[in-house]
């Protein structure tokens, strides 16, 4: 394997590590196996670079106007073009399935199509999503293609003692059952199915904390509604700074994540990462975080929440004894950001025959 450096350009590198430090942590772990600068999406032009990884390509065709979707599109694949040209290749991590919300799915479904069929490279974050990927696209199964774990988050956020969010300055009692919902609340999310399990539910002593700020549309909307309305809830909608993080799964028992669709969910494994354990739905990577964490840190519903699987995660949240500290299962070493970033550039240098 050559010694070199592979230079790279990535959408995103590290612009969106307010919302989500994932590129942000991967690419630094990567520092000293390759140069990442961040890929200029406006002008779409790259100059000495090697690799250009994509990670939600999907923004481009998330327009209200055809003709911008149009002209954004054919300006991507004309960068990935003319890389190849001169031997360069273009990865994707595939974080998503589908958008989840388009203006124009038809025109944005063919144009994700024509970018699709230029990918040299995937790479995964579960081999569900990468059967579900391939079900959906079959005439690119002989691409190239790897599963590398999520990276985690431990190292990035830190639970620690003394932090201003105590539970008694939330009302929330002693002997009371906390569960989080974090991260930015849109209609994929299911917060009005979750404030609706908990409202029909028969468990009591059971508090849920809502974190994160809200999509304007209207189904989200009804959920941060209803879930204020609820005596049970406690709910900030606005982004959560950096330093104020940790100190939400800190006051949590556990982490809910009712997602109407989801194919890979970051939040699930920042909650693992700060030693919480994961509620969600038997879908896309929950499936795969409940066979590499085990039972005792993922609990699976089958999808659509209700009060009675609502009460049955409670119950078992109430009733887990977990013998093994998390920092000693072998997933969560699996996904440390140095592994995961030498994964990456070994899968880089494979494409570049290297």
């Amino acid at each position: 394997m050559s010694s070199k450096k592979i230079h790279v350009a990535a959408w995103p590198k590290s612009k969106n590590r307010k919302n989500n430090p994932y590129n942000y942590i991967l690419y630094e772990a990567m520092a000293d196996l390759a140069d990442v600068d961040e890929f200029n999406h406006r002008r779409m032009s790259l100059s000495s670079e090697q690799v250009l990884h994509l990670h939600w390509p999907d923004k481009v065709v998330a327009d209200k106007r055809t003709w911008r979707m149009r002209w954004r599109s054919w300006r991507l694949r004309s960068a990935m073009k003319k890389l190849q040209k001169r031997g360069g290749k273009v990865v994707w991590t595939v974080h998503n399935l589908r958008a989840h919300k388009l203006r124009h799915p038809d025109l944005a479904k063919k144009l994700l199509e024509k970018f699709i069929n230029l990918v040299d490279g995937f790479i995964f974050l579960s081999a569900e999503s990468q059967k579900l990927f391939f079900e959906e696209y079959p005439r690119v199964r002989a691409t190239p293609s790897i599963v590398t774990p999520h990276i985690h988050y431990g190292d990035y956020y830190r639970l620690e003692s003394g932090n201003d969010l105590a539970r008694e300055h939330m009302n929330i009692h002693e002997h009371d059952t906390v569960l989080l919902m974090f991260g930015k609340i849109s209609e994929h999310k299911g917060l009005l199915e979750l404030v609706e399990a908990k409202t029909n539910s028969e468990l009591e002593c059971v508090r849920v904390v809502v974190a994160g700020s809200a999509n304007s549309d209207s189904i989200t909307q009804q959920g941060i509604s209803a879930a204020k309305r609820n005596p049970d809830f406690i709910v900030n909608d606005a982004r959560i700074p950096t330093d104020q993080v940790a100190a939400y799964f800190q006051i949590s028992d556990g982490v809910i994540l009712p997602y109407t669709a989801i194919l890979n969910s970051g939040t699930a494994m920042l909650a693992l990462s700060l030693h919480r354990p994961v509620i969600g739905p038997r879908v896309g990577s929950f499936i795969a975080l409940e066979e590499e964490f085990g039972g005792d840190w993922v609990h699976l519903y089958d999808a659509p929440l209700d009060a009675e699987k609502f009460d049955n995660a409670c119950s078992w949240l109430r009733n887990r004894q977990v013998n093994v500290d998390i920092r000693e299962i072998e997933a969560l070493s699996r996904c440390d950001p140095k592994v995961v970033a030498a994964q990456t550039v070994t899968f880089y240098r494979q494409l570049l025959g290297e």
